[in-house]
């Protein structure tokens, strides 16, 4: 609670955003939701554990093609480079951008704020580096989605339980699933210090994991290459334009880079994505003649997707408040990226 006007007074004058008690009350029930709802995926997908063994023998009696664990050193290289390049990032832009970003950023706000455009920065560069990998390696599989440019669509569950028959799925699937483990160690050693916002980020990543790891022990790695793609694609404007929002000076470019991420996210997010969970809904015939061994697969996939979709919702919420805050007030202000960190807190109590 603040209890100290002259405090309070300080902090706006360093440049500190003011928190109200009616705010902080407000985000608090956002943060007890996440918690709750993390806490109850977590409890949900434990009782898929003796499940996943069940479905590894059932594809090893029928001899399905099922993920190859030799492929598993994908997941580590993946990991050791992700934090090599993470750390050069930050080697080669933390200046550039602490020399480029709004002098009304200062003290531990202005830290965190250098920090955040630097992994954005980051993002950029990684989104759009796998977004391209996948465009053009996996374009003509028959199970990759006609909306964002597949040649020879069938149907997103095609050829299931066979593992897709391309050598380079594990290759992109363990690479991308050690970023998204990355992510999530960082943000589970580092996040309970700084981050308000930090059962809102881990049930996302921990969503984002489950998905990864669910669909390979089920053999459904169509399905999650399908959902990285869509992500990767809005997350490339997304994490590109938060960064020119702080760092750009040219208002105009500012409000196109705005406008390349609604448009990105409601296409990707909001339209195909839940396309294609409507897809895997009604229409998986390959489950049929062994329904009793692969039910609890269809239901573990279909359950994690509507979840994520979930939060795709509450995040456009956000975006199409500062898009009427856009045209109402004729400024740019990112009112989610903007929510305190912890230490603000700390300093006004």
């Amino acid at each position: 609670m603040i209890h100290s006007s002259s405090k309070a007074q300080r902090l706006i004058e360093e440049g500190q955003q003011n928190i109200t008690l009616k705010k902080l009350v407000k985000f608090s029930h956002y943060e007890t939701i996440f918690k709750f709802v993390f806490f109850l995926v977590l409890i949900v997908i434990s009782f898929y554990s003796f499940d996943i063994i069940q479905f590894q023998q059932f594809l090893q009696e029928k001899n399905f093609r099922r993920f190859d664990w030799k492929n598993i050193k994908w997941l580590f290289i993946g990991l050791i480079l992700i934090h090599i390049t993470k750390e050069l990032n930050k080697m080669f832009v933390t200046g550039y951008v602490e020399r480029k970003l709004d002098s009304k950023y200062i003290g531990i706000d202005r830290q965190l704020r250098v920090q955040k455009i630097v992994k954005w920065i980051y993002d950029t560069v990684y989104y759009s580096s796998a977004t391209l990998f996948a465009f053009f390696t996996f374009r003509n599989e028959k199970w990759f989605p006609s909306e964002l440019g597949g040649t020879d669509f069938k149907e997103t569950l095609y050829d299931f339980p066979n593992i897709p028959d391309n050598p380079w799925v594990p290759v992109y699937y363990m690479v991308q699933a050690s970023s998204h483990v990355h992510a999530l160690l960082l943000l589970m050693v580092y996040g309970t210090k700084i981050e308000l916002k930090y059962w809102e980020y881990l049930l996302h990543h921990s969503l984002a994991v489950s998905l990864l790891y669910f669909s390979t022990m089920y053999n459904c790695e169509n399905i999650g290459i399908v959902v990285l793609l869509l992500h990767d694609i809005s997350d490339i404007f997304l994490a590109l334009g938060r960064a020119y929002g702080d760092l750009g000076k040219t208002k105009i470019l500012v409000y196109l880079g705005f406008i390349s991420i609604q448009v990105s996210w409601l296409y990707t997010r909001v339209y195909v994505f839940p396309i294609k969970i409507y897809d895997c809904m009604i229409n998986h015939p390959q489950f049929l003649p062994y329904w009793e061994r692969t039910k609890h697969a269809y239901y573990n996939q279909i359950g994690l997707m509507v979840l994520l979709f979930g939060m795709h919702v509450y995040w456009t919420i956000f975006m199409v408040k500062v898009g009427l805050g856009i045209f109402s007030s004729g400024r740019y202000k990112n009112i989610y990226d903007n929510r305190e960190n912890k230490l603000d807190h700390k300093k006004e109590n």
